[in-house]
């Protein structure tokens, strides 16, 4: 009778518990599983997850699956001590070292298959064969030797011995060095067999009726018990475990046994419909196998009511008579049982003569402990008996008011009050600027006055001022969600991250530090220990407490990738029941028990995977021993990746190569690193892996690999800058041989262009004269028409020009040099020099022989530069042999226009033309040989030889000549 009263109790235990259900993930071929039903699942030494299918195998790292041994049926998957994974076919042994999968060795007929620390063993048709890499060590013949069958076998690692126990024969025998050793020997007929708990002890397992009882083989001391009635686990008592912990399966139920608190934790997993392998991983969650997938049960603080039972919930309350109420936005308001998750509706009148269905968040509870849901059209009022509608409009936030003793509730742009004799009273803020939306979240500071939430911004009620006002220095963008702590300071919360509000010295401060990035939905704190945020897609716990003590900001995140299944949580509907937080949204309700919550980082660990498109071998990872590179190769592709299961988010990378890279690389996302032209020499890479989204997570995980490189001489990097050297010295060598020669020659070039400047110069003198004597003669022409103050008005422009013909000679004599630029003339000082001659040559005449004109199409022409002395002699002839020898007065005109390429110069008379003036020149009587455009083209020919590009065309007009001048660039 005590016994059938224990085993009620603990099944009355395990529901009350365990009523809600472990979050689970399910991985299917749509995720990367090759095929649908799991058979094997192993973790390796290096943390990856293996799982064996009926049609192939894969690793998976928490992110993505890699296939191998596609099309094969997987039945068994371990490691040995060097972290080579063994895999077990229908008829084969597969090892995998890191890099390769290989076939050790064929079955005839189905085997067992135990893995030892740098052995295998193979229990085969009643012979046990042991083998080191592909190589048979022994064969021990069970039917020869001992004469019976062996029905068991364990391998304890930690001490390298075989254990096995042999139908009929209660003793327990094992193997170590090739021996064979009688251990242990039993009485009676219980059924006995032996188990390695985690490879690390042995254990004696014996079979009374249906109860089970694990033993230590020595003293006999119970470890555990297990008591099943029709093969149906009734309960589980533990002792003493030899390990941590331990994962019991009996058929299709799962016990996680704990030896701390020596107690057995049942997990329902209804979708596993046969007897599938499961294991603990290293953060305790359980990972089962079944007929649609891979399961992954998370075993942390969260779990979840059924959504068939909990969902779309927007509030939820407890009320004074023990029941839990929550509302279902576009359903009902239900009274909810959670030990046997059922409900129960209960009717609000709504608008339209129909019931209530559009609830919204934040429900409160009076003084009296009745309960207020805000509704779109108004607030239901519930005394546990009816309900009972007021027709306040839309209300998303209601709070229960101390000071007035009444409850509060949003109202557009302001608050309304209800009190006990539901008397209500509105404040509405007149201006719609402080309160210019619905409230979304209310609460109270040390003095009673009332901290509103919007969408636009912060504001306070002052009671005493009876006024509202807008609240400076806070959240910029809304606030969704206000909670006052323990220590009167509030948190606050919307599109702008997470801010804090230090009553005392009344300052704001954004604390989330860009760690949370979606809006915030609701906050609400366990005393001065926990702070819980959520947004819309997550929840976070701040470590409260090292905040107040030391001013740190510790989060740790919970989302659908550690347990967190719930999305669009409901806006300030947290409800906070003890330890127990419960978290309605959308979808489903999630419970975190915030006693379990800890800022411990879950499992993960960073690992190198492959150098030059080629995996790391385990045992290079486990020794950490030195690779060598392949004679001749020094670059270097490296792979990495992080291995973990309870990761919120991607994790962030950063490496360096010592001896190359002084520091360390920037935090990325980036799995690769490459590095080329390395010398020989020793290298070790590092990389490093923290959690991605919290930059103050301080737990990181590194690995490193060590490498050589040797490189013939002539592939070292430096071998091209030594045969450069060798080069440089080589060309000086030959350089000093053929000095001379080039010295030579740069003597023969620079004398040519010696005799080149002097023939310019003997051109120059040419029409300097030339020029000169010219104007003399017109100067003399003016005295002897006996106008004497003329004649002294054009001797000082003829100064003036004899002056500024000088410089332009010297500048052009500059050009012919080379000094291009520095010693051309600009257009301006060409225009002046032109006018001056133009107007002594005017001189010459006693009548009004000709009229001139100079023009520039653009005022941006002035300050551009041209070879001197090269318009004056063209001009000279257009007035001498154009516009002299006419009877009728001319008109001389120069114009320059601006090119896309250069200058045009275009210098036009209405004189006798070309023509006449070569027949001119034939019947007159010389006095002097003219040479002025001989000289010019002599001048044009040399400069062009010097780079310039100048060209002069001819144009007979009907009655003149037009010469265009062109300076290219």
């Amino acid at each position: 009778m005590r016994r059938i009263c224990l085993i009620m109790f603990l099944i009355f235990l395990t529901l009350s518990v365990f009523a809600q259900q472990r979050p689970y993930i399910n991985y299917t071929t749509h995720s990367g599983l090759p095929q649908i039903q799991v058979r094997a699942i192993h973790q390796d030494h290096l943390g990856y997850i293996w799982v064996g299918t009926k049609s192939g195998l894969v690793k998976f790292n928490g992110e993505e699956f890699e296939n191998y041994l596609p099309n094969k049926s997987i039945y068994e998957i371990e490691s040995d001590s060097k972290g080579r994974v063994y895999v077990k076919t229908y008829d084969q042994l597969y090892r995998f070292d890191g890099r390769d999968m290989l076939l050790l060795t064929g079955f005839k007929n189905p085997a067992a298959v135990i893995i030892g620390n740098e052995e295998y063993w193979i229990l085969s048709e009643n012979c046990l064969f042991q083998y080191r890499d592909t190589a048979e060590i022994q064969r021990y013949v069970s039917d020869v030797d001992f004469k019976g069958v062996i029905n068991s076998v364990a391998y304890v690692k930690n001490k390298a011995r075989m254990y096995f126990t042999m139908q009929d024969l209660n003793q327990i025998f094992s193997i170590a060095d090739g021996k064979i050793e009688r251990e242990i020997k039993f009485e009676g007929s219980v059924k006995r067999k032996v188990l390695a708990l985690k490879g690390e002890e042995i254990v004696l397992a014996e079979e009374e009726n249906e109860n089970i009882h694990c033993l230590n083989p020595v003293d006999k001391s119970n470890y555990f018990s297990v008591y099943r009635t029709n093969n149906r686990v009734d309960s589980i008592k533990i002792n003493h475990l030899p390990v941590k912990d331990y994962l019991y399966v009996n058929d299709y139920s799962f016990y996680r046994l704990d030896s701390v608190t020596k107690s057995s934790t049942k997990f329902n997993l209804d979708f596993i419909k046969a007897p599938y392998p499961a294991i603990l991983d290293r953060d305790n969650n359980i990972w089962s196998g079944s007929d649609n997938g891979l399961y992954q049960i998370f075993n942390g603080p969260i779990s979840n009511f059924p959504r068939s039972f909990m969902n779309d919930i927007w509030t939820m309350i407890k009320g004074d008579d023990g029941h839990f109420y929550g509302a279902v936005y576009k359903d009902a308001l239900y009274r909810l049982d959670m030990k046997s998750q059922t409900k129960e509706e209960i009717l609000a009148p709504g608008p339209f003569h129909r019931k209530e269905t559009d609830y919204y968040y934040g429900a409160s509870k009076d003084k009296k402990g009745f309960l207020y849901f805000p509704t779109h059209y108004g607030l239901v009022k519930y005394n546990y008996k009816n309900t009972k509608k007021f027709d306040t409009g839309i209300s998303l936030i209601t709070k229960y008011d101390s000071v007035s003793n009444r409850i509060i509730f949003g109202q557009m742009n302001g608050l309304g009050f209800i009190d006990e004799k539901e008397n209500i009273e509105i404040l509405i803020d007149s201006s719609k600027q402080l309160v210019p939306s619905h409230p979304k979240a209310i609460d109270f500071d040390e003095e009673g006055n009332i901290w509103i939430g919007t969408n636009g911004c912060l504001t306070k009620y002052d009671r005493k001022k009876k006024c509202f006002s807008k609240i400076e220095g806070g959240p910029k963008y809304g606030v969704f969600s206000i909670h006052k702590d323990v220590k009167g300071n509030f948190w606050m919360g919307g599109k702008d991250g997470l801010w804090f509000y230090n009553s005392q010295n009344e300052e704001f401060r954004r604390v989330d530090d860009g760690i949370i990035e979606n809006n915030i939905a609701g906050i609400i704190s366990k005393s001065d220990e926990l702070l819980i945020v959520g947004t819309s897609l997550e929840v976070f716990a701040m470590d409260l407490a090292s905040f107040y003590s030391k001013g740190n900001i510790r989060m740790k995140l919970f989302n659908f990738r550690n347990g967190f299944l719930s999305e669009e949580v409901c806006q300030n509907g947290f409800l906070l029941d003890k330890d127990l937080l419960y978290v309605p949204s959308t979808t489903c309700t999630s419970v975190i028990d915030l006693h379990k919550v800890n800022f411990d980082t879950d499992f993960y660990d960073v690992r190198i995977t492959s150098l030059n498109d080629k995996g790391i071998i385990y045992s290079d990872t486990i020794s950490r021993s030195e690779i060598c590179m392949e004679n001749g190769c020094n670059e270097l592709d490296l792979s990495f990746e992080a291995i973990g299961f309870g990761l919120p988010t991607n994790p962030m990378f950063k490496y360096k190569l010592d001896g190359v890279d002084k520091t360390w690389s920037d935090w990325t996302k980036k799995k690769y690193a490459n590095y080329r032209n390395l010398a020989s020499g020793n290298y070790c890479f590092h990389v490093m892996a923290r959690p991605g989204g919290n930059p103050n997570v301080t737990t990181q995980k590194e690995d490193h690999l060590h490498l050589k490189i040797s490189l013939p001489f002539y592939k070292e990097p430096r071998f091209y800058q030594h045969t450069l050297i060798g080069f440089v010295i080589l060309v000086l060598i030959l350089g000093f041989f053929v000095h001379s020669r080039i010295h030579i020659k740069m003597k023969m070039l620079d004398r040519e262009r010696k005799i080149k400047f002097l023939e310019i110069a003997t051109l120059q003198a040419q029409l300097n004269p030339h020029f000169v004597f010219n104007i003399l003669s017109s100067v003399q022409n003016l005295i002897s028409l006996h106008k004497p103050e003329k004649a002294n008005e054009y001797l000082i422009k003829f100064s003036r020009l004899i002056r500024a013909y000088m410089e332009a000679s010297i500048k052009s004599s500059k050009v012919l040099l080379g000094a291009s630029v520095s010693s051309e003339i600009t257009i301006k000082e060409e225009v002046d020099l032109l006018q001056m001659y133009i107007e002594l040559e005017q001189v010459k005449h006693k009548e009004r022989k000709f009229d001139f004109e100079i023009k520039l199409d653009s005022d941006d022409l002035q300050n551009k530069t041209i070879p001197p002395m090269i318009l004056q002699p063209l001009v000279e002839n257009a007035i001498k042999h154009g516009l002299e020898p006419g009877e009728k007065i001319g008109f001389l005109q120069i114009r320059f226009s601006d090119r896309e390429d250069g200058v045009e110069c275009m210098i036009r008379d209405n004189g006798i033309g070309r023509e006449r003036s070569q027949q001119n020149k034939k019947d007159s009587i010389k006095l002097y040989q003219s040479r002025g455009l001989e000289l010019i083209n002599k001048k044009i020919e040399i400069l062009n030889d010097l780079d310039y590009k100048i060209k002069i065309e001819y144009k007979d007009l009907d009655e003149g000549t037009e010469v265009s001048v062109t300076f290219t660039n």
